[in-house]
């Protein structure tokens, strides 16, 4: 791609992802889905200004590393110890109930092949917290019984989907399935895991040590780039794919990071949360990028716009809503918590996105499969927010 076109293409995704996504917000929905929509808009579905081109893949895919960096951040193995085993079995069911319905669904109403619509059903496994998290803050309910049980939830459902897009992306790479590589994989991806938080901690105190003798600006955010393309380099390495990476640097960079240590190290609180402070804005440039991308890649024209084609969008849809809200049942003996927790896990949002886009680009999840895909990740996000909302109305009451 020459430079003009490059910067051009650049330009329009920017503009148009910023424009409809403060649109979206101030409607009361999710910023993602007028990103997405901003892709649909500027690309080849609509007025085709922008398309979709291997440079603009690889700066979406960055904004994918540092969302699930963000993500990392986030994840706190207190909080899922704390919200304890019901968090557990919310996460577990919310995780195998749309894998199995969704998948099922998918491939004798599509008819497509076993693995597609495997993958299918792992896209719509994944649970968007951040954007229940902002409804249940605007209502204070963050630090409630249900709170904890959806922020338990989503760790674990977090965890379990970068690995579950793990295996599907070696095998797909491979195109070989054995139990003895696919234990060998898991327990490569448990090792990363487990050994990359502790390893980029230990790297920050030494790199907390050369600030001191810094005297060039943006020493920070160098630090968190250099960290963050390193283990994305070593979670390729490892065979998973690159945004585990960028998972690892924000779980040994958040300030919920625990170890065994901990009693001998102290905390470099300070310091960290200045990394986390610089990092943010490069999160909130290229996370919209890819969003925007994978509405580029979307092409309306293959979704069937015929009354059955709609009910057949409209049964996935209805079927990802419930195998989430189902899950979300068996969390508490209450029953408003029950639905608190049900419409939380609803919205599938980046997590899902994430899932699709990485199908695309490996060929697994075909382009008519993909536009239904994303809009039923599209129509989860609103309605889940709405049902939360109505159900913490109901709760108020």
């Amino acid at each position: 791609m020459a430079i003009d076109s490059f910067v051009l293409s650049l330009f329009a995704m920017l503009v148009a992802g910023r424009l409809l996504g403060e649109l979206s917000a101030k409607l009361g929905f999710p910023s993602v889905v007028g990103e997405v929509t901003a892709g649909i808009v500027i690309g080849p579905s609509l007025f085709n200004w922008v398309t979709p081109h291997s440079t603009l893949a690889i700066i979406a895919e960055l904004g994918v590393i540092l969302l699930l960096f963000d993500i990392g951040c986030e994840t706190s193995i207190k909080r899922l110890a704390h919200s304890g085993r019901k968090a557990m079995r919310v996460a577990l069911l919310g995780i195998g109930i749309p894998l199995l319905a969704c998948g099922v669904a998918s491939m004798y109403w599509l008819s497509i092949p076993p693995f597609t619509a495997l993958f299918f059903g792992c896209a719509l496994t994944a649970t968007s917290i951040g954007i229940s998290m902002r409804v249940l803050s605007l209502n204070n309910q963050t630090q409630s019984v249900a709170g904890h049980i959806i922020l338990g939830a989503a760790v674990i459902d977090d965890i379990v989907g970068v690995i579950l897009l793990s295996v599907l992306f070696n095998f797909s790479s491979s195109g070989e399935f054995s139990i003895s590589s696919t234990l060998l994989l898991f327990a490569m991806i448990a090792a990363f895991i487990v050994l990359s938080p502790p390893l980029v901690r230990s790297i920050i105190y030494f790199t907390r040590w050369l600030h001191l003798k810094a005297s060039i600006p943006g020493y920070e955010v160098m630090v968190v780039m250099t960290l963050i393309c390193l283990f994305a380099w070593l979670a390729h390495w490892f065979g998973t794919p690159a945004i585990l990476g960028g998972f690892a640097v924000g779980m040994g960079l958040s300030r919920q990071f625990t170890s065994p240590f901990n009693r001998y190290l102290k905390n470099p609180f300070a310091f960290t949360h200045k990394l986390e402070e610089s990092a943010k804005p490069l999160v909130q440039l290229f996370s919209p990028i890819f969003f925007v991308y994978v509405g580029i890649s979307l092409d309306i024209s293959q979704l069937d716009l015929s009354l059955m084609g709609m009910l057949l969008l409209l049964g996935l849809t209805l079927i990802a809503v419930a195998a989430k809200f189902v899950a979300g049942l068996t969390a508490s003996s209450d029953w408003q918590e029950r639905c608190i927790v049900g419409s939380a896990m609803v919205p599938r949002g980046e997590v899902g996105l994430v899932f699709a886009e990485m199908g695309r680009q490996l060929g697994v999840i075909h382009p008519k499969e993909f536009a239904i895909l994303v809009m039923v990740i599209a129509l989860t996000t609103l309605i889940g927010p709405l049902m939360l909302k109505l159900t913490l109305r109901r709760q108020s009451k």
